[in-house]
Parts: C-alpha cells; sequence; structure tokens
C-alpha cells in the first residue's frame, strides 16, 4: 500500500524556500530602519528572552554558509578532481538552511539589541552588517533557486557571487559582534608583532622584566590597584561597546556617574556601594556580580576595592599615601594583572632554580634545617633544632647568599650575638624572627631596624628593655612581639604601643592590652602626612 502522504514534487518544494527566502530577505532589509517598538511597559520578558538566544544560534548558519562556499569552490575546474565534491541538490539545502538560520539569528540579535546596554555607533554597525548578511544569503539562495539549472547557467553564477560576498561581509558582522561583547581591542590584544604594527599598534610586551610591578607604596589606587581590578572582573559587560545596565568601568568619570540602577559608587561609603554590593551577594543571587560563570574578585580584590572607596576614590593618590595596615599592604602586593602574574611566575621559576644551586652547598655546612616554606617557591626558612648550640655569628653570615630569600629566621637559644645581627642587613625579605634565649640586648636590637619587613618578633628571655624597644617603633609592619621574661616593662610596652598602634605585645602571664584604640573605619588608613607634626 503506497503511502498517504505523497513527496512535494521538486518545483513545489522550490516554490516554497523561494517564499521562505523572499520573506528573510525583506526581514533583513528592513530591520535597520525600523525604529525600537514603542513597548507600552518595556521589552516584554519572552521578546527578551528569545532575543538572549541570538549568540547561541548565529553560528549555526555561519558553518552553513562556509560549508556552501567550500562546496561550490570545490566545483571550479582543476578542483573538482581533488577535492571532495557533493551534488548540486545537498549545496542548495544547505544554502537554504544557511539562509533560514541568518534570518532567525538577524531576528534573535534584532530582540536582544532592544535589551539596551550597548553604545549606539558599534550596535548600528553590527545591526547593518548582521543585516546584510542574512540579505545576502536569502538573496543567493533566490538567485540559485531561480536559475534555469541547478549547479549551472549565469543565475548560479550569481548566487556564488553573491554568497562569496556574504562570506565576506560575515566577516566584518562578526568583528562588530566580538568588540560589542569583548571590546574593541579583542581581536588586537593578541595578534603577532607584524599584524600590530601593520595595523600602527605598538607591539606587545610579552617578555623581559614583570610588566612594571611596582612597590605597593609606589602604586597609584586607581590606575594600578582598582582598573585593573575592574578590567578582570567587570569589563567584558561595562565597556565602552557594551554598557549593561547603562554602566561603563573603564573610566573613574563613568564610575562615578553610574548607570540605570544608579551611582555604581558612594566615594567615602563602601557600605552602601552599589558596585561592592553586587559583588557581596551569594553567588547564586540573581543581582549578584559578575555574574556565575565569570572570573570571581578574590578577598584581596574585594579588600583593596572597599579600601579605595573608603578614601575617597581617588584619582591620583598612591598606596603609600595612606596609613595602610598590615593586612591590607599584604593583600595589595598580591594584586598583579594576568600578565603580570604570568611574569611573576616566570621570574620565580627562575629565581628558584637559581637557589636550589646555593642551597645545595649550604645545606651540608649549615646545622639545622634550611628549606623552602612552599615547594617551588623562593622563600626560606631556617630553623637549627636540636643543633642550636652549633649556631653562632659565623652561621649567620655564611647564609648571605641567599639571605635575600629568607622570610622565617629561628634563631632560639643560638650563640648568636648582637654584634652578630648586624649579618641580617642582607635579609631584606625576612618576616619572622625568633630570638628567645639568647644573649641579645639593645644593642642587637638597633641592629634590627633595618628589616622593614619584619611582622614577628620574639624576645622572650633576652636582655631588651623600654630603650632597646622604642629603637623598632621604625618597624612599620610589625605586628606582634612577645617579650616575656624580658626587661621589658607594662609601661615601656604602652609607650610602644602608642607610638606603633595596632602591634600586639604579649608580656606572658601580664600580657598588656593595647593602649591605643584600634584602627577603626575613620582611623585605619589616614593620609600619611596627617599623622605628622
Amino acid at each position: 500500500m503506497e503511502s498517504s502522504t505523497a513527496t512535494p514534487a521538486p518545483s513545489t518544494a522550490r516554490l516554497r524556500w523561494l517564499v521562505v527566502a523572499s520573506l528573510g530577505l525583506g526581514s533583513a532589509m528592513a530591520a535597520p530602519w525600523i525604529d525600537p517598538l514603542a513597548w507600552r511597559d518595556g521589552l516584554p520578558e519572552t521578546a527578551r528572552w528569545i532575543g538572549r538566544f541570538h549568540p547561541m544560534v548565529l553560528h549555526f548558519p555561519i558553518v552553513l554558509l562556509l560549508v556552501a562556499l567550500a562546496f561550490e569552490v570545490a566545483r571550479l575546474p582543476g578542483l573538482r578532481w581533488i577535492l571532495p565534491c557533493p551534488d548540486s541538490s545537498t549545496v542548495t539545502v544547505i544554502f537554504a538552511w544557511a539562509a533560514a538560520g541568518c534570518t532567525l539569528a538577524a531576528g534573535c540579535g534584532w530582540l536582544l539589541a532592544q535589551s539596551g546596554g550597548y553604545e549606539k555607533e558599534l550596535l548600528d554597525n553590527h545591526l547593518w552588517a548582521g543585516a546584510a548578511t542574512a540579505a545576502g544569503a536569502n538573496l543567493a539562495l533566490i538567485f540559485r533557486l531561480s536559475a534555469g539549472g541547478i549547479g549551472r547557467g549565469f543565475l548560479n553564477g550569481i548566487a556564488n557571487l553573491t554568497l562569496a560576498l556574504t562570506c565576506g561581509v560575515m566577516t566584518v558582522a562578526g568583528h562588530y559582534g566580538a568588540n560589542l561583547t569583548h571590546g574593541e581591542t579583542y581581536l588586537t590584544d593578541h595578534a603577532p608583532d607584524f599584524v600590530r604594527k601593520f595595523l600602527g599598534l605598538s607591539p606587545r610586551n610579552d617578555g623581559g622584566p614583570p610588566l612594571g610591578i611596582k612597590p605597593v607604596d609606589q602604586r597609584l589606587l586607581w590606575d594600578d590597584v582598582v582598573l585593573p581590578i575592574l578590567d578582570e572582573c567587570c569589563s567584558s559587560c561595562h565597556n565602552a561597546g557594551k554598557k549593561k545596565g547603562g554602566l561603563r568601568v573603564d573610566s573613574l568619570a563613568a564610575i562615578l556617574k553610574g548607570g540605570t540602577s544608579g551611582a555604581a559608587i558612594e566615594p567615602g561609603n563602601p557600605k552602601d556601594s552599589l558596585l561592592l554590593k553586587r559583588m557581596l551577594l551569594d553567588l547564586e543571587h540573581n543581582d549578584h556580580m559578575p555574574p556565575k560563570g565569570k572570573p570571581q574578585p578574590t578577598a584581596e580584590q574585594i579588600a583593596a576595592l572597599t579600601f579605595w572607596i573608603e578614601m575617597g576614590a581617588p584619582a591620583d593618590k598612591l598606596a603609600g599615601d595612606f596609613e595602610l595596615p598590615a593586612k591590607l599592604r599584604t593583600a595589595l602586593d598580591s594584586l598583579l594583572t594576568p600578565a603580570q602574574r604570568k611574569a611573576r611566575e616566570s621570574q620565580i621559576i627562575a629565581e628558584t632554580a637559581a637557589l636550589e644551586k646555593n642551597l645545595a652547598a649550604l645545606r651540608n655546612s649549615l646545622p639545622g634545617s634550611l628549606a623552602c616554606v612552599v615547594a617551588g617557591k623562593p622563600e626560606l626558612e631556617y630553623a637549627p633544632g636540636i643543633r642550636a648550640a652549633e649556631v653562632s655569628d659565623a652561621q649567620l653570615q655564611a647564609m648571605a647568599p641567599v639571605a635575600s630569600s629568607v622570610v622565617a629566621l629561628d634563631l632560639q637559644q643560638t650563640k648568636v650575638t648582637d654584634a652578630g645581627l648586624a649579618a641580617l642587613a642582607p635579609f631584606v625579605k625576612l618576616r619572622k624572627l625568633q630570638l628567645q634565649n639568647t644573649g641579645i640586648t639593645d644593642a642587637g636590637l638597633a641592629h634590627l631596624r633595618q628589616l622593614s619587613e619584619l611582622e614577628v618578633v620574639n624576645l622572650y628571655g633576652t636582655g631588651a628593655t623600654d630603650d632597646g624597644l622604642q629603637s623598632l617603633t621604625s618597624l612599620k609592619h610589625l605586628q606582634k612581639i612577645y617579650l616575656w621574661q624580658s626587661k621589658v616593662t607594662e609601661e615601656g610596652a604602652g609607650k610602644f604601643c602608642e607610638a606603633l598602634p595596632g602591634v600586639e605585645i604579649n608580656l606572658g602571664l601580664t600580657e598588656k592590652p593595647q593602649p591605643a584604640e584600634a584602627p577603626t573605619k575613620d582611623n585605619a588608613a589616614k593620609p600619611a602626612s596627617s599623622n605628622k607634626p
């Protein structure tokens, strides 16, 4: 028994596709000229939802257009015997689905454009190029279906020429689309130097020194700290070409102006600054920014943004213009751009390799353990262990080749003298120093003033006095001092805390609370100049 559903005759199917292509051609040509629809209550949610399918739908017709062009090229004389060459009806089907896909992608793109948040000139360029692509694909299909013999004739040649031109216009549309989504330098940021030179751009800096990694105090809060954070976490959706919510974050003026939800920040008031409030929402919250799946700000980045806003969101202030709490200073030091992180990683690998050569010789002659704090990083810690009695000034001096990499030094119960502590000068990264139960006195403490990164020092059971303790007030990164069974009095500890607020003084059983107020929101990081007479 024959099927009750008859297959349409070729001429009928061709007529149907001609109607579809004609409607697609008309829609594509009209789209750039149609003003945004006057939605009574704004763009309907359904239309907004359909528009968001544009990035997904557009890849389908792109592939089909390129495949159709490749198959037609394969039919050229001299190539048809080399490249696979499908029959003409298969190519026509690919033409048809490519044209239909272009019409669908253009429609979704038009709806997406109505949701706003994009730079007008760039959006218009993308819209015109996208509409031209859809129009060209449908026009090429009309020419092909109207040809006297499929795969032959003048109209078929015009169809192939139109297809080739359409693929060229599609490339332009893709370029503008990438600019809208990722910024106008998306295609040139990683271009080879000869391409950048041809375009009149400066060469990339992929090697050499760590790309201008400045000491914390020399970093401009906006240019060197805040802007790189916003560029990494926010600029993909809030740039000159794509202003989601009407917000841009690529300039301080734009940040202060805000977007459709209001001001992005309130200088001096991080608690009520929308930028931070959105970042601190739960990751699953609909209003959390950046959206789930995008790079999320780290705790250090949040701390830096909070500090910058609290200080009034300055444009031209250095981090060194403020008294930075130790934790904030550490956070700022860790904030690098992706390129700087890559450069620093390469530098760390090179430093670690060089360090291992020096360690090999030292480990055979130095009592105790000298090793990396974390494997693969050029930061060392030293502890004599049960061989403390063998360590004297000579062993401290022997560590000179690796001194600049030592961050923790345990000299408790050793025979190191006051004079021997002069050898600590090259230990420029030393953060923790244990001198308990040694013969160190005030004369030795004077040598500690050169350890600008020192955070913790243990003077338990030493000859340190109130006068010697005062010599350490220049150590701005100091966080904790152990003074039990030393000669420091409670009165001397109190004076030290007044001179260096925020330092924890441990006097053992008579631990002295800080007499100075702990840093607060109002006094934690005031300009350095305000603390000077």
